[in-house]
């Protein structure tokens, strides 16, 4: 059997191909596919370009789980998005989720029913499941309403409090040089452009999360400010999916926590709750290929080794 995993996050798309082992079969890594920020045709072009690289015939494929950034959570959404994207992934079934939930299967792996992830990439969202199947969840408002311990808001963040700087009324800072630099921003005039004029997609914005936690660690108090916030927002989320779950096993994933000064500072910020704070069994792309294999049968533990060995290295994880 043949199964294809794809994890289509803000930012990064994932692709695998497995068999019923967990022995990859092909890989490859491409670009944003969050159809609320690129729109249907990129998206479907971004895994077009994915699966010309997969070395097999598609249409042979017993299942595929499609992860989309963006996609809703009731059936009727999912069910139009896999619509959309049928003629693009021609397997012999597709099922279409929200790429956290992808996220939640994979940390938790094959030893556990329940249990909660923190999701701080391009977007941010908490979600976990209860031994019953039912999903519960905090956050994921997208970036107009919230996303606020995301790339983007914490990006988003920082370069409000440089506009504040600008006008007289905030602390001098490094973001101030960092921004200028990067995105070329050298007053109110030119962030207002960036914003309302030119549309840039959120994963441009989202690349500036690195500068910010570069200089809160080198102890830029603005800095720290705007993390200290971001991660005040993740803890409080956290909390209430913690007591409807039911469990103490939390994770995490997304680009953040690839960040050791961010991951440092939320495991201290999440002291005071009492959770089992641990690495995901496996990332959102390994989760994707066992939903899929989970329609069919059982998986073994052996099938999870052999997934986490494969998909941990650089460029798929």
């Amino acid at each position: 059997m043949r199964f294809l995993g794809v994890d289509a996050g803000g930012t990064k798309t994932r692709v695998a191909l497995c068999d019923e082992r967990g022995e990859v079969l092909s890989k490859t890594l491409g670009g944003p596919a969050n159809h609320l920020d690129i729109g249907i045709g990129k998206l479907k072009r971004t895994l077009q370009d994915c699966l010309n690289e997969i070395n097999e015939d598609i249409a042979e494929v017993d299942l595929c789980v499609l992860g989309l950034s963006g996609a809703g959570f009731s059936q009727k959404s999912c069910d139009r998005l896999r619509d959309l994207m049928a003629p693009v992934v021609p397997s012999k079934r597709l099922i279409v989720v929200n790429d956290c939930i992808l996220a939640l299967r994979g940390a938790l792996g094959t030893s556990r029913k329940s249990g909660t992830i923190v999701v701080a990439g391009t977007g941010s969202m908490v979600i976990g499941v209860d031994v019953n199947g039912n999903f519960h969840r905090t956050g994921g408002w997208g970036h107009i309403i919230g996303d606020s311990w995301s790339a983007y808001g914490l990006a988003f963040d920082s370069i409000k409090e440089v506009m504040k700087y600008w006008e007289g009324r905030g602390k001098p800072t490094s973001l101030v040089c960092h921004v200028e630099k990067v995105f070329d921003l050298h007053s109110i005039d030119d962030v207002l452009r960036y914003f309302y004029v030119e549309k840039h997609p959120k994963s441009h914005l989202a690349s500036f999360a690195p500068f910010v936690l570069r200089c809160a660690e080198e102890g830029d108090e603005v800095a720290q400010t705007v993390v200290k916030r971001c991660i005040a927002e993740l803890v409080d989320a956290v909390e209430p999916v913690l007591k409807r779950v039911g469990s103490d096993f939390l994770s995490y994933t997304g680009g953040l926590f690839n960040n050791s000064y961010f991951l440092r500072t939320v495991e201290n910020s999440l002291q005071d709750l009492n959770v089992n704070f641990t690495e995901p069994s496996l990332p959102p792309l390994g989760g994707a290929l066992l939903m899929a294999m989970e329609q069919f049968f059982t998986v073994k533990e052996e099938v999870e080794e052999n997934l986490k060995r494969q998909l941990s290295e650089e460029g798929v994880h």
